[in-house]
C-alpha cells in the first residue's frame, strides 16, 4: 500500500495531510483530493470508504468531510460534520422523520424531495454530540446517487 493510502486510515485531521496536491475549494469549503481508488478516510469521529473518482476534503480538526465528483455543489455531494452539542437540529421542512434507537444512538432521519433535487439528512446524536449526515443530489447528478448511498451506508461513527 502506498504511503498516501496508508495515511487515509490513520487519524485524519486535514485534507492536506493525507494528501500530496491538494485542490483549494470554495469559500467555506476545505480543500479537496481526488480518489482514484475506494479508500477509508478515518477522523477521531468518523470513519467512511469513498468511492473512486470523487473529490473528498476534511477540515475543522476531522470534524467535517466533505465529499463531492466536482468542485461545484449542484450535482451532488455527501457531507459529514460533528457537532459538540446534544440537541438535533429543527427539520421544520421535513414532512415526516423517522427516528430509531440503535445501542446508546438516536438516528433521526428526513427525506425531501423537490424541483429536481434529493436530499437525504440522517443525525446520529450521541451523549454531548450530534453527527449531521447529509447528501443530495440534482437531476443532473442521479447516476452518482448509488455511490453517495453506498458510501453513506459505509459511515462508522467512533464514540468520543
Amino acid at each position: 500500500m502506498e504511503l498516501w493510502g496508508h495515511l487515509l486510515m490513520v487519524a485524519v485531521l486535514a485534507t492536506a495531510e493525507f494528501c500530496a496536491d491538494p485542490i483549494e475549494g470554495g469559500v467555506g469549503d476545505p480543500q479537496f483530493c481526488r480518489l482514484y481508488a475506494r479508500q477509508e478516510v478515518a477522523t477521531p469521529f468518523f470513519s467512511i470508504v469513498a468511492e473512486p473518482d470523487f473529490l473528498v476534503g476534511v477540515d475543522r480538526q476531522g470534524r467535517r468531510l466533505r465529499v463531492q465528483s466536482t468542485l461545484w455543489k449542484n450535482q451532488d455531494q455527501l457531507t459529514i460534520e460533528v457537532l459538540d452539542r446534544s440537541s438535533p437540529p429543527n427539520w421544520s421542512d421535513c414532512a415526516e422523520v423517522t427516528e430509531t434507537a440503535e445501542d446508546d444512538v438516536i438516528w433521526r432521519e428526513c427525506r425531501i424531495t423537490a424541483d429536481g433535487i434529493y436530499e437525504r439528512r440522517i443525525v446520529a446524536r450521541l451523549k454531548d454530540m450530534i453527527v449531521l449526515i447529509q447528501y443530495v443530489y440534482s437531476t443532473a447528478g442521479t447516476v452518482l446517487a448509488p455511490a453517495l448511498e453506498r458510501m453513506t451506508q459505509s459511515i462508522k461513527i467512533h464514540a468520543t
